[in-house]
């Protein structure tokens, strides 16, 4: 099948944020590019872990709205070895993203600060670094959400508590603003529904040893449940089954339609996982 905004108009819709592994297997795509700048500015800031609260506190306030020029992403890592990292991009030249930025390069006492105008191609080198060779092999367990505003004090306290209870490693906490075109669509428009929102979190436990499973998956799924008051949704590509009821969490209001796009597509559930999208019953 062709889907496309004139053939299979339905599908290509529920493609668009209700793929993965829903309705079928994918075999051909065909993008729009945008053209790059030439150039754009860079940045990577650090913190000692123990300055975390007072960084993510000013970060959730200006990281949704400092310019849609300007993302950023913060990165808590675990007590045990861990820090703090935001880094990101913005469209314009290293003086104004420096002014931009005062606001969160003065939190605290950053250990290493880099803005950098660079060439395009330079920028994406510096953003997406190759995918490093683990030497040990990490087990995880993911959940997610989004905030519609920033955190409260109770919840930064029982982001504390999962920090600290982390094994050393590649886990811990990640902030992503929203807005800019995110939300310049509405969230009927395509199968991904959370738009509106000011920022997507993510939080991760790893573990190496069998042995340290339980612990680890409790800890994430426990956290979620002391979070739940601050966030919606949840984010479809990494996958929580400790969730219940999932459809309208990863869809929200976009589930029931996704439901009916299915039975249409795949009435039989052919393609199907322990949360994957189940047919409409036919009246």
């Amino acid at each position: 099948l062709r889907a496309n905004k004139n053939h299979n108009a339905d599908l290509f819709w529920a493609s668009r944020g209700g793929g993965g592994g829903n309705f079928g297997v994918y075999t051909r795509y065909k993008f729009k590019v945008r053209r790059a700048p030439a150039k754009a500015t860079v940045f990577k800031i650090t913190w000692p872990w123990a300055q975390f609260e007072k960084v993510l506190k000013v970060w959730q306030r200006w990281a949704p709205s400092v310019d849609t020029r300007l993302g950023s992403e913060l990165s808590i890592g675990p007590k045990k070895g861990g820090n703090v990292v935001m880094e990101g991009l913005f469209l314009g030249s290293k003086t104004e993203a420096l002014r931009l930025l005062q606001p969160i390069t003065s939190v605290g006492t950053p250990s290493s600060s880099i803005v950098r105008l660079l060439p395009y191609t330079e920028v994406v080198k510096f953003l997406l670094l190759p995918d490093p060779i683990e030497t040990q092999r990490y087990s995880n367990q993911f959940s997610s959400g989004f905030g519609q505003k920033p955190f409260p004090d109770k919840a930064i306290k029982s982001m504390r508590a999962f920090l600290e209870n982390l094994e050393e490693g590649p886990g811990g906490f990640y902030f992503l603003n929203w807005g800019g075109a995110v939300s310049r669509k509405s969230p009927r428009s395509t199968a991904f529904f959370w738009r509106k929102e000011k920022f997507y979190v993510e939080w991760t436990s790893t573990w190496i040893k069998p042995s340290h499973a339980a612990k680890n998956i409790a800890l994430a799924r426990n956290t979620r449940k002391k979070l739940q008051p601050y966030i919606v949704g949840s984010y479809i590509n990494v996958p929580d089954q400790g969730i219940k009821n999932s459809g309208p969490v990863y869809y929200g209001a976009n589930y029931a339609r996704l439901r009916r796009v299915k039975a249409k597509y795949d009435p039989k559930n052919v393609f199907n996982n322990p949360q994957s999208i189940t047919p409409a019953r036919r009246a």
